[in-house]
C-alpha cells in the first residue's frame, strides 16, 4: 500500500505539468446516427485549449455525413474552424451553399438546407438540433464533446478522445485534420 501510495505522489506533479503545457491539445473520433433521418455523422477534430480555459477557441473538424439503410441522401462532407475572437466558420464543397458563420442562430437552418440539397427528406427536428450540436462542440475540446447518454436525438455510436495531442500551431487549422483520416461511407 505504501509503494502505491509513493507512486501516486512521484507520477501527481508529472501529470499536473503535462495537462498544463501549453504545446499539448486534443483530438476526437465521434460517430452519431440519427436514425429516423438516416444518416451517420463522422467528425474528427483537433484543437487546443489555452492553460487555465476550460473550451477550446482554436479548432478545425472535418465532418462527414453518410447515408444508412433506406436512405435517400448522398455522402457530404463539410470542414468547421474554430479562431479565438471569431464565430465558428463552416464550409463545403459538396453543396451549393456559400461558407458562413456557424453559430446558434445559423447552425440549424444552414444544416436544414445542407441536408436537403444532399438529397435527405424528412429530416426530424429533433436531430437536426442534436447534429448542430454535437458538430459544434466538436470543436470544443475534451469537456465539451458530446458522449454517450450525453444527447437524446442521436445514438452515440463513437466518441473518443485523446489529450496531450501535439497541436501544429505554426501551421493552419486546415492542415491539422486530413480528409484521408474520415474513412469513406460505407466502408465502416
Amino acid at each position: 500500500m505504501k509503494t502505491i501510495v509513493l507512486r501516486t505522489v512521484a507520477i501527481l506533479p508529472f501529470l499536473l505539468v503535462s495537462s498544463c503545457s501549453p504545446n499539448r491539445g486534443f483530438r476526437f473520433y465521434g460517430e452519431y446516427e440519427a436514425e429516423q433521418s438516416r444518416y451517420l455523422i463522422q467528425v474528427i477534430s483537433q484543437g487546443y485549449v489555452k492553460s487555465g480555459d476550460d473550451l477550446a477557441e482554436s479548432a478545425f473538424a472535418l465532418v462527414q455525413f453518410c447515408p444508412t439503410t433506406h436512405s435517400t441522401g448522398r455522402a457530404m462532407r463539410m470542414t468547421l474552424t474554430a479562431a479565438p475572437g471569431q464565430w465558428n466558420k463552416i464550409e463545403s464543397d459538396d453543396v451549393a451553399i456559400s461558407s458562413r458563420e456557424w453559430n446558434w442562430r445559423t447552425s440549424e437552418g444552414w444544416l436544414r438546407a445542407a441536408l436537403a440539397q444532399a438529397g435527405y427528406g424528412d429530416v426530424a427536428e429533433e436531430e437536426i438540433k442534436g447534429s448542430a450540436k454535437v458538430i459544434e462542440c466538436s470543436l470544443t475540446g475534451a469537456k465539451g464533446v458530446i458522449l454517450k447518454g450525453q444527447i437524446k436525438p442521436l445514438i452515440v455510436r463513437r466518441a473518443d478522445i485523446v489529450y496531450g495531442y501535439k497541436v501544429m500551431k505554426d501551421r493552419p487549422p486546415r492542415e491539422w485534420v486530413q480528409s484521408s483520416e474520415l474513412r469513406r461511407c460505407g466502408t465502416y
